[in-house]
C-alpha cells in the first residue's frame, strides 16, 4: 500500500471512530425527567446507569410545559396536556402496568415516541389482593367485621372453602399468572381467558377465548377475577348479559379497570340476588362518588384502587427502567422490556 493511501486510511478510521464516539456521547447524555417520587438510593441507581445524563426531578403536580420540552426521557406519568409540546421526548417509562391513558398516538408531538410499562412489578401484590378479597367472602369476614363493630358474638354457618372451587381469571399476563399459581396451591380448578390462546400454563386447567369461551368460563366459575387491561375490546366486556351467565352463588372480583364492567348492571345484579357479591378495587369513576350505592351494600368489598400497592414496587420499577435505560443508551431499543404496542393497547 502506498504511504498516501495508508495515511488516508488511518485518517478515515480516526474520523469514523470519532463520529461513533460523539454519537455515543450524545446518546449517553439524555435529559431524563423523573416525575415520580423515588428515594435517593434509587435516583443514584439511575445516575449510575447513565452517568452522563442530565437528571431533573419533579413532583407529579409540579411538572411544567418547559420541563416536558426539555426532556428526552420521562419516568412516571407525564401530564398529557404537555405531550404535544414535547418535541424532544423519545421514550416514556410508565410506573404502572396499565397504559390505557397513553396509547393514543395523537397525544404526542412525534410518532416515534416509545412507551414502556412496569408490567411484572405488580403481580405479587395484586394476586395477594385478589386472594384477600376471595378469602374475605369465602370465610365470611365481610360479615364478621360488621359483627365486631356491633360487639356481636355469633358464628355463621356458611363460612366456606376455596378448595375445590373454580376460579375464572380474565387476563393471563403477569398478574393473572400469579393469581393462577396461588389458586392452584389452594386446590382450586383454574380457568383462564385470553384474547389470544397461546401455550397454556401448567397451573391452568382450561384456557378459553372469544365470546363462547367467556360464556363458558363465567358459567363455570365460583369466583371470577378480572385483571385485563382497558382497551376498546375490553370496555364494557362484562354487562348484564355476562353477569346473567354467572352462577347466583358466584363472586366477581375486579382489579383491572372499572370500565371493563358495566357498573349499573353490576349493582342491579347484586340487588336482585343474581350474584352473591363483588370485590372491587377499580370503578368507572374514581374516586367512587359518595352517592354510589356500592358503598352501602353488605355483599360488596371496596378498596381504593390500591391492589398493586407494596413498598417493594419502587425498587422493581427502577430495576426495569435501568435495564431499559442501559439498552437505550447502547442503541438496542428493540431489546427493551415491556414495550407497549399502541395499536393493541398493552
Amino acid at each position: 500500500m502506498a504511504p498516501e493511501e495508508s495515511d488516508a486510511a488511518v485518517v478515515g478510521v480516526e474520523e469514523n471512530t470519532l463520529c461513533k464516539e460523539e454519537a455515543a456521547m450524545g446518546q449517553g447524555r439524555p435529559n431524563i425527567l423523573i416525575g415520580y417520587g423515588l428515594e435517593d438510593k434509587l435516583l443514584s441507581q439511575i445516575t449510575e446507569t447513565a452517568p452522563g445524563a442530565d437528571l431533573r426531578v419533579r413532583q407529579q403536580g409540579e411538572i411544567t410545559a418547559e420541563d416536558m420540552a426539555w426532556a428526552d426521557i420521562f419516568f412516571g406519568w407525564p401530564p398529557r396536556r404537555f405531550l404535544k409540546d414535547a418535541p424532544r421526548l423519545s421514550w416514556i417509562h410508565l410506573t404502572s402496568a396499565g397504559v390505557d391513558r397513553y396509547i393514543d398516538p395523537s397525544l404526542y408531538a412525534s410518532s416515534e415516541v416509545m412507551l414502556t410499562s412496569s408490567s411484572g412489578v405488580y403481580g405479587v401484590p395484586m394476586a395477594e389482593h385478589a386472594f384477600a378479597m376471595m378469602l374475605t367472602f369465602s370465610r365470611t369476614f365481610h360479615r364478621y367485621l360488621r359483627f365486631q363493630q356491633e360487639k356481636r358474638w355469633e358464628k355463621l354457618p356458611d363460612s366456606g372453602e376455596l378448595y375445590g372451587k373454580t376460579i375464572g381469571i380474565l387476563g393471563l399476563g403477569d398478574i393473572g399468572t400469579e393469581i393462577a399459581l396461588r389458586a392452584k396451591a389452594f386446590g382450586m380448578e383454574v380457568w383462564g381467558y385470553k384474547r389470544r390462546v397461546a401455550d397454556k400454563p401448567s397451573c391452568v386447567e382450561r384456557l378459553v377465548s372469544g365470546p363462547s369461551g367467556l360464556r363458558e368460563l363465567l358459567a363455570a366459575s365460583d369466583y371470577v377475577v378480572i385483571v385485563l387491561p382497558l382497551t376498546p375490546e375490553t370496555r364494557n366486556l362484562i354487562g348484564q348479559r355476562e353477569l346473567d351467565w354467572m352462577q347466583p352463588h358466584a363472586y366477581l372480583i375486579n382489579l383491572g379497570r372499572g370500565p371493563i364492567v358495566d357498573e349499573q348492571a353490576l349493582i342491579d345484579a347484586l340487588k336482585a340476588g343474581r350474584l352473591a357479591g363483588a370485590g372491587l378495587d377499580v370503578f368507572e369513576e374514581e374516586p367512587l362518588p359518595p352517592t354510589s350505592p356500592l358503598w352501602e351494600m353488605p355483599n360488596v368489598v371496596i378498596t381504593p384502587h390500591c391492589g398493586g400497592v407494596a413498598p417493594e414496587n419502587d425498587c422493581r420499577i427502577t430495576e426495569i427502567f435501568c435495564h431499559n435505560l442501559k439498552l437505550w443508551l447502547e442503541g438496542r431499543k428493540h431489546e427493551m422490556r415491556n414495550i407497549v404496542d399502541l395499536e393493541a393497547g398493552y
